[in-house]
């Protein structure tokens, strides 16, 4: 077997692996930079919470992910398959096989660490019902694409050998089924902050700001809108994979390593502020209050927001009710 490098054409056959080489070896940067500053961010303050730990977690299987790519673009992956000796083309589909799991790893973790990040911030009764919901939606669905991507075939080695006399699923319904359910996914992730934070007792500036800082993890869903695309084009030659399904590839990295990065934002809003403040912050440092009969409650600043307590997130109470304080500082 020969070792293709980074994917560089070379001897005049053709190669494009190296888009995929070069967008893992940037979003795998980005994204661990963002989840260094989030945890320290984080700790200086207070303990890392759950969230902290599943988007450390989703960062180890994006590594994963990028590893595997890598490893099949040195067995050939973005040459064409008749430039490729067999044993290297098994050996490079085998690879891009064993990715799928961990960038489904990744894209579920994404959200799982943005949901536990709501129920840190949003604690009211009906909010945190529709959380577990689309919690247990997300980790279902992706614990059943998982299960179906390993054994897609049986045995499993049918996946990429093609030599082997093997019962597979339709997997071209399969890609497409679990895309369409991941963008669906992202919207009910991204929809569910939005209602208690137009509730909150704050300024329109501040409630925009606040969705907006939300809502750039919106960027992740349209790039998982371009991935359905590029998965879609692919699947009209399949025929070709290691040539055809770069584009596809280089969207996947792009997706994984982007929710990362989304995931990460609304924890480093304080010192983004400080970087950019006409953006992220104001000139004041300003948090909700929540004013019962006994006067205005302590506030709070979002960054800040970590400690474990016996009732998760931040009350104020009286005599009859709960009343739930974020801050937007």
């Amino acid at each position: 077997m020969i070792d293709r490098g980074m994917g560089f054409p070379a001897d005049g056959i053709d190669n494009h692996g190296w888009k995929l080489y070069i967008t893992s070896l940037v979003m795998i940067i980005s994204s661990g930079l963002f989840v260094v500053a989030r945890c320290i961010a984080r700790y200086s303050i207070h303990k890392l919470g759950s969230d902290d730990v599943a988007i450390i977690v989703s960062l180890i299987s994006s590594v994963l992910l990028s590893t595997y790519i890598q490893l099949a673009i040195h067995h050939g992956y973005g040459m064409h398959k008749d430039d490729l000796e067999k044993p290297d083309l098994r050996m490079a589909l085998k690879m891009f096989f064993i990715a799928q799991t961990p960038y489904k790893a990744t894209v579920c973790l994404n959200k799982v660490a943005a949901i536990l990040l709501y129920l840190r911030l949003f604690v009211t009764k009906s909010f945190r019902v529709w959380s577990f919901v689309v919690l247990g939606v997300v980790v279902g669905y992706s614990i059943g694409g998982i299960a179906a991507t390993i054994w897609q075939c049986v045995p499993i080695k049918g996946a990429w050998d093609k030599s082997v006399d093997a019962k597979c699923i339709d997997s071209n319904k399969f890609w497409v089924a679990y895309a369409v359910l991941n963008i669906l996914t992202d919207v009910m992730v991204l929809a569910l902050p939005i209602m208690p934070i137009m509730r909150l007792q704050t300024s329109r500036r501040e409630k925009l700001l606040l969705c907006c800082i939300f809502l750039l993890g919106g960027f992740v869903t349209i790039t998982s809108i371009l991935r359905v695309t590029s998965v879609s084009n692919s699947l009209k030659n399949k025929k070709d994979m290691t040539w055809n399904f770069i584009d596809r590839g280089v969207w996947t990295l792009i997706e994984a390593n982007l929710g990362i990065i989304a995931a990460c934002l609304p924890v480093l809003r304080q010192p983004m502020g400080k970087l950019f403040p006409r953006i992220f912050g104001s000139t004041k440092k300003s948090s909700l209050y929540y004013t019962g009969p006994g006067g205005p409650a302590k506030g709070y600043n979002l960054s800040d927001i970590a400690a474990q307590s016996p009732r998760p997130g931040l009350w104020k109470s009286d005599a009859s009710r709960s009343e739930q304080i974020v801050s937007i500082g």
